[in-house]
């Protein structure tokens, strides 16, 4: 569903990304990994169409995000970290705009509220939300017309502890039926919903398998000391 193949991006002398390649399958979630500057957010953008590589290929269902940027998209629902919402618009009113724009129409905005669980709020202004409803009308957003790769970025950010929970069951149920990508601090949190857990240093990809197998490899039995293990600095 999702490929990437040999990604490169460097802002001036500072590389970002060092021939980043990972793919993500239909029916499973990848859990992306790493220190702050690691290059994760980048990775993110490019995957997503909203920024371009200096150099390898991006490719969503077959499609090429370069070239053929907005079919790619439509096939993928985004949450950045920092999600943008009207303060002034209800959650409904916001999901409806954005339905318009996507080219969903019939149930679409009552599912995706369903779906990120925020249907108890549809009537207030987005302003008045915690930040963790903030995420989750992102969330809902990005669930829109029920698109087959999900990508998000920090998606438990502002979250208490029995909204992580719900995310996590949200991405468990998601990733049956769709490819998930998802970059996040929180390992011991988001740990049940991962396949496989890319972790990403100093731009490059330095390990990508299965909970197990990483600390297995690492000789840990917890993940979160298997991700710290790998990101140390290379000697």
């Amino acid at each position: 569903m999702l490929r990437l193949d040999g990604i490169r991006k460097a802002y001036g002398a500072r590389i970002a990304l060092a021939d980043v390649t990972l793919e993500v399958a239909a029916g499973e979630a990848v859990l992306l990994v790493g220190r702050n500057g690691a290059g994760k957010t980048t990775l993110l953008r490019i995957a997503t169409g909203f920024l371009d590589a200096d150099a390898g290929t991006a490719t969503i269902d077959g499609l090429s995000v370069a070239s053929a940027r907005t079919r790619a998209q439509a096939r993928l629902g985004y949450l950045p970290e920092h999600a943008p919402a009207p303060a002034e618009l209800t959650v409904r009113e916001h999901l409806t705009t954005r339905a318009r724009l996507k080219g969903r129409a019939g149930d679409a905005v009552a599912t995706a509220m369903r779906a990120a669980a925020i249907e108890e709020v549809a009537s207030q202004r987005i302003g008045t939300l915690s930040k963790g409803f903030r995420q989750r009308v992102g969330l809902a957003d990005a669930l829109l017309g029920d698109p087959p790769l999900l990508v998000l970025d920090e998606p438990t950010s502002g979250m208490d502890p029995i909204q992580t929970r719900e995310l996590r069951t949200q991405l468990i149920d998601a990733a049956k039926q769709r490819a998930v990508l998802v970059s996040s601090h929180a390992v011991a949190d988001l740990e049940a919903m991962a396949v496989r857990v890319a972790v990403l240093r100093e731009g490059s990809l330095v390990a990508c398998d299965t909970p197990r197998a990483l600390c297995e490899q690492t000789k840990v039995e917890r993940l979160d000391d298997a991700v710290m293990k790998l990101l140390e600095p290379a000697a």
